[in-house]
This record gives C-alpha cells, sequence and structure tokens, in this order.
C-alpha cells in the first residue's frame, strides 16, 4: 500500500507531512527507499502483516531540507493519528549522499538531488 504526502507545514515541534491516509496501528521502520520512476522518496511504515510506502515528492522536499538544516523532527499525519519518522533524518542523509552523482538511480532522481540538495 501506498500513501501520498500532499503538504507539508512547519509548526512548533517540527514539520507535519500531511496525507489523506488513516495511519491507524502503523508503526516507523526507520528506513526508506527511492522511487526513481515517480522522483521520490520513499519512507516505510510497518503494520502487522504488511509495509505501507510514504511517498514523499518533490512537491515536500523543501521542507525535508529545511527540518534536516535545523535538525527538526518530522511527523506524519494523517486522518486519524500522527506518526514520527524516526531516523528519517540519517536515511535522507544518506541517500542524498548515495544518489549524488550515480547514475543507478537513473539520470532524472539523479539530476534532481543532486541540484535540489548540493
Amino acid at each position: 500500500m501506498k500513501i501520498y504526502v500532499h503538504t507539508a507545514e512547519k509548526k512548533e515541534h517540527g514539520w507535519y507531512f500531511t496525507c489523506e491516509a488513516s495511519l491507524q496501528g502503523l508503526q516507523p521502520k526507520r528506513h526508506m527507499l527511492v522511487d526513481s520512476d515517480a522522483c521520490a522518496f520513499v519512507y516505510i511504515l510497518e503494520a502487522s502483516d504488511a509495509f505501507v510506502y510514504v511517498v514523499m515528492p518533490k512537491d515536500v522536499w523543501g521542507a525535508m531540507k529545511e527540518a534536516l538544516r535545523t535538525n527538526e523532527p518530522m511527523f506524519l499525519v494523517g486522518s486519524d493519528a500522527t506518526i514520527e519518522l524516526e531516523g528519517i533524518h540519517e536515511e535522507v542523509t544518506y541517500l542524498i549522499e548515495n544518489i549524488e552523482g550515480n547514475a543507478n538511480y537513473g539520470e532524472e532522481m539523479e539530476q534532481a538531488v543532486t541540484a535540489f540538495f548540493a
């Protein structure tokens, strides 16, 4: 199952990424992937019997970049719960470093990440 983040907003306690899905019973996995075709970062949540992929498109990269710069926590806000995206700073930092100059992620993804986060 995929959940798509639509907006991001800075609040008192960190950055809040909004989706239109139920988050009940989901737990942070502290791991991320890249969807090169969609040019997006993907945070993994765990359900009791499956993984749920939180797709973070370029539209919210500015918020991610600012949260990384200021070391503020990031949260996912759904229709019924809010989940802290634990370990996201380390995961995104690792992916950015790994993607820059690496054509294995696809030319579009590599160029977009390098241009945006460099």
